[in-house]
This record gives structure tokens, sequence and C-alpha cells, in this order.
């Protein structure tokens, strides 16, 4: 009677690690408000979701060819030095009753390694946003990131895990990104407070 006992806790210690791992101190479980841990959970829901609703619209635009490429597009390892360096990007707004399908213009963007970790700024245009990034898992990073003040002011430091920011223009934006084969990232940002039901910033390489 007693193996099962010593089993279980044979188990138990040997995946302690494992979780330590899943969720260290340094990571973006540690960072996130409990808001956008859950618009990062329902990540899948919010891009099925928009997809659908934004192909109509998209469609009529002539453009939503454009957004399945960056969203269907095969990743890659997340390699931090692929990420770094200086992008242009636009953001695709999917879904949502604003528009159903909204494509904007190209501005600048740029990763660099700030305090030992990356740091992602949009520095151009006029819905500036900034923040680092945490591993994910080895296809992806979490994006933890905050607007500008006055949206292309100096640069805001999110949250954290107290939260507090409830104005829908200046609350943290969360996102997921991905390094793509063709050379391109993007970064998709699910269940926005305003206007559509995911964002994407699609970047591509400066020349």
């Amino acid at each position: 009677m007693r193996r099962p006992a010593a089993l279980a806790a044979a188990l138990f210690l040997f995946a302690a690690p494992a979780l330590a791992d899943e969720a260290p101190a340094n990571g973006w479980q540690a960072q996130v408000t409990a808001h956008d841990r859950d618009r990062l959970e329902r990540y899948e829901d919010a891009v099925t979701k928009g997809m659908m609703e934004s192909r109509v619209a998209g469609e009529e635009h002539g453009t939503y060819n454009e957004l399945v490429s960056i969203m269907e597009g095969e990743t890659v390892a997340a390699d931090p030095e692929r990420l770094k360096g200086d992008w242009n990007c636009r953001t695709i707004k999917a879904g949502g009753p604003f528009a159903g399908f909204v494509v904007y213009g190209w501005f600048r963007c740029e990763v660099v390694e700030r305090d030992g970790r990356l740091f992602f700024e949009k520095r151009t245009g006029s819905q500036r946003q900034s923040g680092f990034l945490y591993e994910r898992d080895e296809k992806s990073w979490v994006l933890l990131a905050a607007p500008n003040e006055g949206h292309s002011g100096p640069i805001r430091a999110y949250s954290g895990p107290e939260g507090g920011v409830t104005d829908p223009q200046m609350i943290d934006q969360p996102a997921i990104v991905s390094l793509l084969e063709d050379g391109r990232a993007r970064a998709v940002f699910p269940w926005p407070e305003l206007e559509s039901t995911f964002n994407v910033l699609e970047m591509t390489r400066r020349k």
C-alpha cells in the first residue's frame, strides 16, 4: 500500500521543476494584469472570431488576402537576434463593430535589447506603443505593451500585475509575437478595448 504514495511523491518532485519553468518569476505570468491574462488565454477565440467577422468587409475592399497572408504564415523559432532591429509595420483591425476590416498605412517599429530583455517600440504614427517581450514558447513571445502618453508622446510603462488603468484609450495592450518563415513578423493583439476583435501588426524589414 505504500508504493502508490511513494510513486505519487516521486511524480510530484519530478513535475515541480517543470511547473516552475513554466512560470518563472521574471516571466510574463508574473507581470501581466488579470485582464490581460484573460485576453491572452482567449487568443485563439479572438483570431477565429475576428477572421470570420472581417471576411466580408475584407473581400469587399479587396485586401482580405493580406490579412490571411500574415495570419496563416508559417511561424519559425523565436530567435531574439532575428527579431531585433528596424521594421516597417502596419496595423490591420479585424472584426468588431467598427468597420469589420481596416488596413492602416506603414510606420516604423523597432525591437532592441534593453536591461537584458527585448523591448518593442512603435516609433511613428498616431497610435504609438511600447513594451517588453517575454518568452511564451519555442515559437512566440508575449508582448506587454502600453500606449504612449497622448498616443504620440513619451512612452509609458506597462501597468504590471496590479493593473489600474481603465481608460480604454490608455489601457495596456498585450500581444502574441511571432516570426514568420518568409522573414516578416507579426504581433497579434486579442480583444482590444475599442473597435475590433483583434488587431495584428504586420512587420517587414526596413531596407
